[in-house]
């Protein structure tokens, strides 16, 4: 499915279908890790939208990962991954337990900390 499609299924409110094609998208190795961070970006999307917020900063962290494996220098992979960061903290400050927000927290203080 292409991205146009789950993109019109994010629009139309089928989040179920756009989030199987989006994890598919998200673990094709063909695809660049930016390319991967981006789709887990759309997965957290959607699991926010159906109030699922823990499932949605597990993603955000997915899509960090994705974009520290860039071959890039660290503060330009830092300053990328650090807005998903902070959301993937406040997901699971909403739903979370105290081990997610520990772990979401501590990964954006390591991220600050390279980005300057």
């Amino acid at each position: 499915m292409s991205l146009q499609e789950i993109v019109l299924l994010i629009h139309n409110g089928e989040y179920g279908r756009a989030i199987s094609s989006l994890e598919r998208e998200a673990s094709n190795e063909s695809r660049s890790p930016l390319e991967r961070a981006e789709y887990c970006k759309w997965l957290a999307e959607c699991h926010q939208r159906l109030d699922d917020h823990k499932t949605s900063g597990d993603w955000y962290l997915e899509a960090v990962k994705r974009i520290l494996s860039q071959q890039i220098d660290q503060k330009s992979k830092a300053k990328q991954a650090l807005p998903l960061c902070e959301r993937a903290l406040e997901c699971y400050k909403q739903d979370g337990d105290s081990a997610d927000v520990l772990v979401a927290a501590r990964l954006k203080q390591h991220l600050l900390g390279l980005s300057k």
